[in-house]
């Protein structure tokens, strides 16, 4: 069945309420050794980039397949510009083909970073396609489900609502990394108490240090850790830093506490690197960075057979997919804020700190064309849609800037 379009929408995040539990809590990031510089551009620097690519592939009889980028909007031109060309006219069940043809043609520029972003849109659009024409949901076309229900756990800060809906685990987001010294330590160990209090004793508790500590800071905080019964420490040092990351494995491995990492990896020889090195006790490939679907089930693979669980960064129902018919990946995330819209509907209901996969066919999810701003990328152009020009030109909603209609950036309603 031929590939005969391939649409590509860049989708704007909804400005974060500064009210609300995300906008309140303090998430240390490697920038924030620069201070100075956050205060003097004023804008988090992910602001530039977040939102979402969105992949539309439809075939000749009309089944269509979605896939998406996560966190970045920026893979739009990559997909338009040097991906879209090759899938035109290409059989929609050869996805294995895509993928070679994808990463071989454009790896001179692009073999990590947003042109594999582009290639995960793109492979989760493709199975999501697959699973579509031949009735079946993905889980399926995987091998099927290993277990009925997935474990789950929630990431952010609040606590209190996790607690509600029954997580028994929950990963806190960091306030501080090792740019902010002894103080920062202190309120970092408050901030993990204060959790344990709320979960209570019995929860898992994970931390999410996203790249902002070092193996000295590591080395320092470990013991502390320890008095929490701390489950793991996920990216305690910067992604290309392996033999910090092997350090730090070393030192909380002495306190009984696990390391994970991959977020931020690419690819199977990504993964095979944090394997051979020992920098990981948990794998954590994003579907939608690692290069999609197709290449999470390799990096699972060798992840396996060298003892490592791989539990995908990540909360959305192609990672879901994955897991459910992964008996390597037993345990998967949960990014719950309700001031946030979902860029896809039909996502399952968290019940008990489980969750269970639809059985509708692909991955039963659907655009939320409600989420917010956008653009149709077609032909090297942003195209307005114009259900959204009034949202577009009101700077109080969008803090980045965007194109006009003369392909010019512009910042809000200048």
């Amino acid at each position: 069945m031929k590939i005969t379009n391939v649409e590509v929408y860049k989708f704007f995040s909804p400005k974060r309420k500064t009210d609300d539990a995300w906008g309140k809590w303090p998430i240390a990031k490697p920038l924030s050794l620069y201070e100075d510089f956050m205060k003097e551009k004023d804008f988090d620097i992910l602001d530039l980039v977040a939102g979402a690519c969105v992949v539309k592939i439809t075939a000749e009889d009309g089944t269509y397949g979605l896939g998406y980028t996560g966190l970045y909007r920026e893979s739009a031109s990559f997909l338009e510009e040097c991906l879209k060309p090759h899938l035109m006219g290409m059989d929609a069940f050869e996805i294995e083909y895509a993928w070679d043809i994808m990463y071989k043609s454009c790896c001179a520029y692009g073999r990590t970073g947003l042109l594999i972003h582009a290639v995960s849109a793109i492979d989760m659009a493709l199975w999501d396609l697959y699973g579509k024409a031949v009735g079946q949901p993905v889980y399926q076309l995987l091998g099927g489900k290993v277990r009925d229900k997935i474990k789950a756990y929630a990431t952010g800060p609040d606590f209190k609502l996790y607690k509600s809906l029954g997580y028994k685990a929950a990963k806190i987001p960091m306030p501080y990394g090792a740019m902010h010294g002894k103080e920062g330590m202190k309120k970092n160990i408050e901030a993990i108490a204060g959790v344990k209090e709320i979960m209570g004793d019995d929860a898992e508790i994970m931390l999410d240090c996203w790249m902002s500590w070092d193996t000295d800071y590591t080395v320092r905080i470990a013991k502390e850790l320890e008095k929490y019964n701390v489950r793991w420490v996920e990216e305690p040092t910067m992604p290309d830093d392996y033999d910090g990351y092997k350090r730090c494995k070393e030192i909380l491995n002495g306190h009984g506490i696990l390391v994970a990492g991959g977020e931020h990896e690419f690819t199977r020889w990504g993964a095979r690197k944090l394997i051979d090195l020992k920098c990981v006790d948990i794998l954590q490939c994003d579907v939608c960075y690692a290069g999609g679907i197709s290449e999470l089930r390799k990096i699972n693979a060798y992840a396996e057979a060298n003892g490592v669980k791989l539990i995908p960064h990540s909360h959305n129902l192609p990672t879901y997919h994955f897991s459910i018919s992964s008996k390597n990946s037993p345990f998967a995330e949960t990014l719950l804020d309700p001031n946030v819209p979902r860029l896809f509907t039909g996502e399952p209901q968290i019940e008990n700190g489980f969750i269970d996969v639809p059985d509708r066919p692909g991955f039963g999810y659907e655009l939320n064309m409600d989420y917010g701003a956008f653009y149709k990328y077609e032909d090297g152009k942003y195209l307005y849609d114009y259900k959204f020009r009034t949202n577009l030109k009101d700077a109080s909603l969008w803090n980045v800037g965007i194109p006009n209609e003369t392909n010019t950036y512009v910042k809000g309603n200048e």
